[in-house]
């Protein structure tokens, strides 16, 4: 049986966009708008890809479909990424959409951080800001809204190979229309609505993701010696970071635009940046990743015991399911009828088992196996073939009380880091 511990509530990802202000691009009569190349190139600063041919009549160059990549900005800590996409004749006016991680930005790393949403946000547009450009003054940062926020929560078990195992057994939930996704060559990543332009969950294990960001800054910092990457590298090496991804089973969704403004949350930048929205809602973030994570955890109701230990089975259909004749004598018709069930299910596989099934039947066997404590991501997984099955699960309830490590405490936001600092602002320019 595996006992997960839960703690850490975290923003691990902001997207943010800017449009540009209205005296720097121009209006189509087709109701679209944009900046033409050479402001870009000249004004903006901005490196620009697309396409090159050779004009033979008139002997010249000839570029065509520019456009801006994504940039790097390094900040003292880690870097962001902008990106400015020009408007069309149909579509909106030319903005800049900004992405980056606030926990690494504040602190170096984002095996653990902060859920406050004006110093997590606020550190992606501090760090642009501070950054060696000189686009912010073009922008209308009045009219600035979030794309989407990635919300993050942790469980840690005893070890990676029951994190392993219990990721193993997450392949097979399939719960209305969150359906699980996976590449066989990364087993160490599940994704559910994958593709979605309302929301996407992912499971993943924290310390190979945090193994590959080492390797990464690794080879970055040897190739260029920059001394962020070195700062980078001192703060994701640290023996308690390390102690705290291990055994940790990372729940992670990216919620959109759309989907935040339905449920609660503005996407105005003022408006999420005011203090006085957590004030209102402090466990705001919390409740988003709760409904965000519904339906999955809906699956694991009544996961307490060992689904492949026959005897235990029976014994808890027997003392849920049960009847006493005119006699005094007790009988189990009913929960030998749903032990034979689970065996079809352990030998065929809970798929092929339940296409001979009408579905109000089934159904209700699954709501009976539930009130004896068998849950549904638990017979999910019997997928008949004995030699891959993971004999052990149980999601605890989530505890929000315990959401960090006892000695850590909330970063400065990046203005006042600075402001302690300065060396650190030479540093990002």
């Amino acid at each position: 049986m595996v006992y997960a511990k839960w703690r850490l509530l975290m923003i691990d990802m902001v997207s943010i966009s800017v449009p540009f202000l209205r005296r720097y691009y121009t209006e189509t009569v087709s109701g679209g708008a944009f900046i033409d190349d050479r402001t870009l190139l000249e004004r903006f600063g901005v490196d620009m890809s697309g396409c090159v041919s050779w004009d033979a009549e008139h002997q010249k160059f000839s570029f065509t479909q520019l456009h801006h990549k994504f940039e790097s900005l390094p900040s003292s800590f880690a870097s962001l990424a902008f990106k400015i996409i020009n408007g069309t004749d149909f579509k909106q006016i030319p903005y800049i959409k900004i992405v980056g991680n606030p926990a690494k930005l504040l602190q170096g790393h984002n095996v653990y951080g902060s859920d406050n949403l004006e110093l997590c946000i606020m550190a992606v547009v501090q760090a642009f800001v501070f950054g060696d450009h000189n686009l912010t003054d073009y922008l209308d940062w009045e009219h600035a809204c979030i794309d989407y926020l990635d919300l993050t929560y942790t469980a840690h078990v005893e070890n990676q190979t029951q994190a392993q195992q219990c990721l193993d057994m997450m392949r097979n939930i399939k719960v209305g229309q969150t359906k699980p996704w996976y590449d066989e060559k990364h087993r160490t990543t599940i994704y559910f609505n994958k593709g979605s332009e309302l929301r996407a969950n992912k499971v993943y294990l924290k310390l190979d993701e945090l193994d590959s960001q080492i390797n990464k800054l690794t080879r970055k910092y040897a190739l260029t010696k920059y001394e962020h990457f070195r700062r980078q590298l001192i703060e994701i090496t640290r023996p308690e970071v390390r102690q705290f991804a291990t055994g940790a089973l990372r729940f992670e969704v990216r919620v959109y635009r759309q989907w935040l403004n339905n449920n609660g949350l503005p996407t105005s930048l003022r408006l999420i940046t005011d203090p006085e929205l957590q004030k209102t809602e402090p466990d705001i973030i919390q409740r988003l990743w709760r409904l965000a994570f519904k339906d999955i955890f809906k699956s694991f109701e009544g996961a307490t015991m060992n689904t492949y230990d026959k005897e235990s089975v029976l014994k808890s259909l027997q003392a849920k399911f049960f009847r006493v004749t005119p006699t005094g004598r007790i009988t189990y018709p009913k929960a030998n009828r749903l032990y034979g069930l689970y065996r079809n299910i352990m030998t065929d596989g809970f798929e092929r088992t339940k296409a001979g099934y009408p579905r109000e039947t089934w159904r209700r066997h699954m709501d009976d196996f539930n009130d004896a404590g068998l849950s549904l991501a638990q017979l999910m997984n019997l997928t008949g073939d004995q030699s891959n099955v993971v004999p052990f699960i149980k999601m605890i309830n989530v505890d929000f009380s315990k959401q960090l490590p006892a000695d850590y405490v909330e970063p400065l936001s990046l203005a006042r880091q600075y402001n302690q600092n300065p060396a650190l602002l030479r540093l990002v320019s």
